[in-house]
């Protein structure tokens, strides 16, 4: 068994870690998660799709662009 970590675990750990904990994800987890609505957050099938979906496009343009 593997203990290897998708999108959603990462995403997770990072949202319920304490306030002063230095723990950081990738820009690209947390923008594809943020996009979701709030309710599909917690759906770790929802976030790892969101996540693959926004690699897979790349990084979007910054506004004005």
């Amino acid at each position: 068994m593997t203990n290897k970590k998708d999108a959603f675990d990462l995403w997770w750990a990072w949202a319920q870690k304490p306030p002063h904990s230095p723990l950081t994800i990738p820009a690209a987890i947390n923008d594809a998660v943020m996009a979701l609505p709030p309710d599909e957050r917690r759906d770790p099938a929802k976030v790892n799709e969101a996540v693959r979906e926004g690699l897979r496009l790349g990084p979007a343009a910054p506004c004005g662009q």
